[in-house]
């Protein structure tokens, strides 16, 4: 990706398809305020956030943030590349692989002591194990406080958050049906 901050590469991407903040703020589950926010990069974003822009505005999720391929049907711990998303402080490492027709998406989440997200909604399906640390996931204005070996399967279309009131990481593998990667081999 180039020197531009996700926050100039989204307004450029917008500003390209015509589209307002409302309109992209609406088709995305966002709010435009929090739009506004992440293209004057005040706030980060969740993958879940940047797919769901993506999707609002007709592009690829890689063409708003880089992610390691992840070309094998296998993955060991340890050969992963761990990644963020514009330098903020949760980690990612990709889990799954991508090839036409495939629709899961995995990853490992690592989340860092006082981690919030923003509040999003998005389609598909979407279930969470939580290998270490203690996080609360909010859905649907019910909250889920999850520990090690707990898992939560529940309708992304709801609106959800997760946050990380603990004084550790917290360790978690998302697997959804949210487009997060290319549908191709990369």
């Amino acid at each position: 990706m180039s020197e531009e901050t996700l926050g100039q590469r989204l307004r450029r991407y917008r500003r390209a398809c015509g589209k307002t903040l409302v309109e992209v703020a609406k088709a995305s589950g966002l709010s435009a305020g929090f739009l506004s926010q992440a293209e004057r990069d005040i706030t980060g974003l969740s993958l879940s956030s940047l797919a769901n822009i993506a999707q609002a505005l007709g592009v690829s999720a890689s063409d708003l943030f880089e992610s390691p391929a992840q070309n094998a049907p296998d993955s060991h711990q340890g050969q992963r590349q761990s990644y963020s998303v514009a330098n903020l402080p949760q980690r990612y490492e990709r889990l799954s692989t991508t090839f036409n027709g495939s629709v899961l998406n995995a990853v490992k989440l690592t989340l860092p002591p006082g981690y919030c997200s923003e509040v999003v909604a998005h389609g598909g399906d979407e279930f969470v194990y939580i290998l270490s640390g203690k996080v609360t996931y909010r859905v649907s204005g019910c909250d889920y406080l999850l520990t090690s070996g707990d898992s939560l399967h529940f309708d992304p279309q709801q609106k959800h958050s997760i946050r990380n009131d603990s004084t550790s990481e917290t360790e978690i593998i998302s697997v959804g049906t949210l487009p997060l990667f290319d549908s191709k081999t990369a």
